[in-house]
């Protein structure tokens, strides 16, 4: 198995011509024949070695590279076979990998090195043999010479092309463990796309040459793995993750990323570094509108024009579904980072507060309701079956709480709607002799541990494998935010994950203030349509000056929709009311304007 260390290695070393005696083309094809055939009854294990063998003697055999790349593409259509069976064993995970998962990551990674190996030796020969063009020109006269000149460029074009996508695989599988990528492939990334660029290869149309599922150019690609990077996939849920790298290809079409800025966009790659596209700031290291800097600029409007278009064709058709809770993220997510962003203030200015976080919509409302479940908030024993609630929020097991400590940076009384806070770097922990808290209508605030699950000796492992575990507020996911207790009301605000950093040593949360105090209560459709009336969960928000945000209901998401007519129930007392413009919709949740009858 090929580790990252020894994929460096391969890469940093003078490449030495190969002393493997050459075959025919018949019979290397026929050699690459035997050692396929009856792989797929084999274990994975067994596979995985066979292919692994068959990968080094492609990299070491003399042969033409034209013949090298058809081969191999032959063995990576056996290798993605095996890889989606390996995948199977992790990629629905729902909490950190274990050991046995990692290694069958470890396994795929060890075939995308081995098969980009292959790759970069044949981009070094290329590379070499135009050195010095003018010998093929006077042995083989100038007709012969631009022909060589142009089946050299689609083999080094479709070298660079495979790289690059094997390359976002591994980006990929790095999302998926949640890990930060290795900071030894962008490097590899942007010399390949350099390398395309001053070999004008970038735009080149390789359909012809090879099944271009993902795209149909370097540059196409490569566009996509800026993509990948600025959506910050490492702060999504897995399934988000599987779902993005699916959709990247569309996306990306509707990108524009030239060499030559076409507006003031302020995304760009800087191609002769070794970071991804960033966001230019006060603070940059380089101002990429110099002339000395090759850099390739990127811009977002469009592709956002086009999601947003997409989004509201699913909702004229009815299909507010997963998919367009993604698009709704994806939208809100680069226009918050990259287009309209948000002024916070430093922490480092700022007096620090302790918090709790809570997050789960129904942990969430078993909290605001001081400890009280629905089905009594709303005395549902006195409700009609029909309008009795399916489920009841209620108080979990202790070692299931979605429960964090944090700090914050500004008080419940800031002006700003965007603000920061830190995830604590030790678990919220409770006194072995302390009891679960009884149901008497007062929050208890006492701090619980993690999930049992999640708790492992971290000691012994690197940093990559110590955060190799989701993100505990991905982005737009709704949290609730409780900074102190007191005999009377309980001060918290319920806000909302616009960006996550969590590069640092605990991570960095900008978040967007939703509404403060909010009251927890039932709310069920009203009307005399065929939709379910049973009550769901909900939170009112009054309308706050300070905020400049109205009053609004914040719901489960596929239970209501706009102008329909609603009944909010506290305790026995009902209330009728209209739901005006949605004002927010994720996965999770749906936030509505909130107008009274």
């Amino acid at each position: 198995m090929i580790t990252l260390s020894t994929f460096q290695e391969y890469l940093s070393a003078t490449k030495l011509q190969s002393t493997t005696a050459r075959r025919s083309v018949d019979s290397e094809a026929r050699y690459l024949q035997t050692l396929l055939t009856g792989l797929p009854s084999q274990t994975h294990e067994a596979q995985a070695e066979r292919l692994e063998e068959i990968l080094k003697v492609l990299q070491a055999a003399d042969m033409e590279d034209e013949q090298r790349l058809k081969l191999t593409a032959c063995v990576i259509e056996a290798a993605e076979q095996l890889i989606v069976a390996l995948r199977q064993h992790y990629i629905y995970e729902t909490t950190a990998f274990s050991e046995a998962q990692m290694a069958y990551v470890a396994q795929v990674r060890s075939l995308y090195y081995l098969i980009i190996m292959i790759y970069d030796g044949v981009i070094q020969r290329e590379m070499t043999s135009s050195i010095h063009p003018a010998n093929s020109a006077t042995k083989n006269g100038w007709q012969r010479y631009f022909h060589h000149e142009k089946r050299a460029s689609a083999v080094l074009a479709l070298a660079i092309y495979q790289s690059l996508l094997m390359y976002q695989k591994l980006l990929g599988e790095a999302a998926l463990c949640y890990q930060k990528p290795s900071s030894y492939l962008w490097p590899k990334i942007n010399q390949l796309y350099y390398l395309a660029h001053q070999q004008r290869l970038t735009l080149m149309n390789l359909s012809a040459h090879t099944l271009t599922q993902r795209a149909d150019s370097i540059h196409r690609l490569y566009c996509q793995l800026c993509l990948h990077s600025l959506l910050n996939v490492r702060a999504m849920r897995r399934p988000n993750i599987l779902l993005v790298q699916r959709l990247l290809p569309e996306w990306a079409e509707h990108l524009l990323a030239t060499i030559e800025p076409e507006s003031e966009t302020r995304v760009f790659v800087n191609l002769k570094d070794s970071q991804p596209p960033t966001y230019l700031t006060a603070h940059s290291c380089i101002n990429p509108y110099e002339d000395r800097y090759e850099c390739l600029f990127i811009e977002l409007t469009p592709m956002i024009t086009y999601l947003q278009a997409r989004r509201q064709a699913l909702i004229r058709e009815g299909r507010e579904a997963v998919a367009c809770a993604l698009l709704n993220k994806v939208i809100m997510t680069l226009t918050y980072r990259y287009l309209q962003p948000q002024l916070t203030l430093p922490t480092k200015y700022s007096s620090k507060q302790d918090a709790v976080v809570i997050s789960g919509f129904n942990d969430m409302h078993y909290r605001v309701s001081q400890g009280c479940s629905l089905t009594r908030l709303i005395v549902a024993n006195e409700l009609p079956e029909a309008h009795r609630p399916h489920y009841d929020t209620h108080q979990l097991p202790i070692n299931t709480h979605t429960r964090l400590n944090a700090e914050t940076f500004d008080g419940d009384d800031t002006l700003s709607l965007f603000r920061i806070l830190r995830l604590r770097a030790e678990p919220a922990s409770m006194p072995p002799d302390r009891q679960p808290p009884m149901r008497t209508g007062q929050l208890d605030l006492s701090p619980l541990p993690i999930d049992a699950g999640i708790q492992h000796d971290t000691s012994h492992k690197t940093r990559d494998e110590r955060v190799a575990a989701p993100v505990p507020l991905q982005i737009m996911r709704l949290f609730l935010l409780c900074r102190a207790e007191t005999a009377t009301a309980l001060d918290c605000s319920i806000g909302l994950t616009r960006w996550v950093n969590a590069d640092g040593a605990t991570p960095e949360i900008e978040w967007q203030v939703l509404g403060h105090n909010p009251a927890a209560c039932g709310l069920r459709v009203d009307g005399d349509d065929t939709r379910d009336r049973h009550f769901v969960p909900a939170f009112i928000m009054g309308k706050d000056e300070q905020l400049q945000t109205v009053a609004s209901l914040i719901v489960p998401t596929a239970h209501f929709q706009v102008d329909d007519r609603v009944i909010m129930r506290i305790n026995q007392q009902q209330t009728p009311l209209r739901l005006g413009r949605r004002l927010l919709m994720t996965d999770e949740f749906s936030q509505y304007e909130v107008l009274r009858l």
